[in-house]
C-alpha cells in the first residue's frame, strides 16, 4: 500500500493545527524511491546530522558514484574512500556490509515491497548500524508506506512542540498520540512536520 497523496491532503487540510501548514506547502511529493540500496545510503548517511549535512554529504556521495549507487559500484571500494567522502568509519562500514549482503543475496531489497513494516524492520535492524530511526526513514522515502510514524525523530517531536506550544520536547509517546488523529495519513503527516520547520 502507498501513501495517498490526495486523501491525505483532503483530510489533513480539515486539521485546525495542521491546515496552515497543508496550505502553504500543498500536496506532499513523497513518491516510491526507484534504486532502494541508495535509498537505504541515504537514511544511513542522514543518522544523527541535520538534513542540510545530509544533503550535502548525499550529493558529494552521489557525484562520486556518477549517479550509478549500487551495491556491486559501492562494494569495490574501500571504507577509507567512504571516508574521503566525509562519512564516518561506523557508516561507511554499515554502507559496505549492505552492498556486500546485497551481492550474496543475504539482503534482497527488491522483495521488501512484498513485507510488512514490521518484518523489514526486523530483518534491516540484524545490521549492524542500521537501528530503527533508518528503517522508518527508509520506509518512507523509498517504500513508500503510508503509515510510518517516527516518533523518536527529533524534527517531529520539534515540529509538534511548535505547532501545540509546548513547553518542552513531546516524548515518542507523547508523538504517538498526536499522531492517533491523523490516522491512516501518518506518513504524509511527517511530512509537513518536516516541511513546517522550515520556517523556524
Amino acid at each position: 500500500m502507498r501513501i495517498m497523496i490526495e486523501e491525505s491532503y483532503q483530510q489533513l487540510r480539515q486539521d485546525l493545527d495542521l491546515q496552515p501548514i497543508v496550505e502553504k506547502w500543498g500536496r506532499c511529493n513523497l513518491k516510491p524511491g526507484e534504486n532502494y540500496y541508495w535509498e537505504l545510503v541515504r537514511s544511513i548517511l542522514a543518522q544523527q546530522i541535520s538534513t542540510k549535512v545530509a544533503q550535502k554529504l548525499g550529493a558529494r556521495f552521489l557525484e562520486y558514484f556518477q549517479g550509478d549507487v549500487t551495491p556491486v559500484a559501492v562494494s569495490c571500494s574501500s571504507a577509507e574512500e567512504l571516508r574521503c567522502l566525509g562519512v564516518s568509519a561506523r557508516k561507511a562500514e554499515t554502507i559496505l556490509t549492505i552492498a556486500f549482503q546485497c551481492q550474496q543475496g543475504k539482503i534482497n531489497l527488491n522483495e521488501l515491497d512484498n513485507k510488512s513494516d514490521q518484518e523489514i524492520q526486523t530483518e534491516l535492524t540484524k545490521v549492524k548500524g542500521i537501528g530503527s530511526w533508518t528503517v522508518t526513514m527508509f520506509l518512507i522515502f523509498a517504500l513508500n508506506r503510508p503509515r510510518v510514524v517516527p516518533s523518536a525523530d527529533f524534527g517531529i517531536r520539534k515540529a509538534i512542540q511548535i505547532i501545540y506550544g509546548l513547553e518542552e520536547l513531546p516524548s515518542p509517546a507523547m508523538v504517538d498520540e498526536y499522531y492517533r488523529a491523523w490516522k491512516p495519513h501518518e506518513s504524509a503527516v511527517s511530512w509537513y512536520l518536516w516541511r513546517s520547520l522550515e520556517n523556524n
